[in-house]
């Protein structure tokens, strides 16, 4: 199934296979996101906001760890953990 990743601030729409890390397909399509440790949840340097299409009940632990509970209200999440399973719009 396709989806569309909005990415707002660059202003690049995309159509892509859900299934896959906002990381990966924000490389893919020539989006820049800090990615210090390399894309393995470790440093939580890839922190990007959500701002429609966030699932929060498909945090990975990773996140738990690297995001405080209001980020993560406020929809933030790990670019490299945050698997796209919908449409979503997001500001890097």
């Amino acid at each position: 199934m396709t989806i569309k990743v909005n990415f707002k601030k660059s202003d690049k729409i995309v159509e892509v296979f859900s299934g896959r890390s906002l990381l990966s397909i924000a490389r893919e399509s020539n989006v820049f996101i800090p990615s210090p440790c390399g894309g393995n949840a470790r440093c939580g340097g890839c922190r990007v906001k959500i701002l429609e299409g966030n699932d929060l009940e498909d945090i990975s632990a990773e996140e738990y760890l690297r995001l405080k509970d209001e980020e993560i209200e406020k929809g933030f999440r790990l670019a490299c953990s945050y698997i796209v399973k919908e449409d979503i719009e997001v500001e890097v």
